[in-house]
């Protein structure tokens, strides 16, 4: 069903819009993060910390596309794969431009899908639980956005220190 613009799901799906491409309240949008990124900054690591290396731009890049499509499969009620080591995050390694290029081209994919079954939910599924849990559809897509905002704060941060450590920062 068409969603009208002031319905509870079009507005959350303008809210995932704006957390992913721009418009948003907290700052920089995701795609704005990335916008002009190459390979060699993507996969920029910043130094060691108490719990282990810190994630790279590419590395939260793909954990976003792998939430994103998750949380796409649950609204529509559709199994999740049995998870692969390490799948929630993305490549460790980017051998070339192409395959950066081809990993911001599969998260714009997997928000594009998401963005889509949040179109097609009716009001009233907002407020259903999902199954084997206690947390609704809606709870799912505030989570979602509340996810892709701290992201975007990392992302921003990572840049700026990758930024200033390669020399190429403004």
């Amino acid at each position: 069903m068409a969603q009208t613009r002031n319905s509870a799901p079009a507005r959350l799906a303008d809210q995932l819009e704006r957390a992913f491409r721009g418009g948003a309240w907290h700052g920089p949008a995701v795609m704005e993060l990335l916008s002009g990124m190459d390979a060699a900054l993507a996969q920029w690591r910043p130094g060691a910390r108490a719990q282990g290396p810190a994630h790279t731009i590419a590395e939260g890049v793909g954990h976003l596309a792998h939430v994103m499509e998750d949380a796409r499969r649950q609204i529509l009620g559709e199994p999740s794969p049995a998870p692969a080591a390490g799948a929630q995050w993305g490549p460790p390694e980017l051998p070339s431009e192409e395959a950066w290029q081809a990993l911001c081209a599969a998260l714009e994919e997997s928000h594009g899908r998401l963005r889509a079954a949040v179109l097609r939910l009716e009001e009233s599924q907002l407020d259903l639980a999902r199954s084997g849990s206690d947390t609704t559809v809606r709870g799912l897509l505030m989570g979602v956005l509340q996810h892709t905002a701290y992201h975007a704060g990392q992302m921003a941060l990572v840049r700026q220190l990758g930024e200033a450590a390669q020399g190429s920062r403004p």
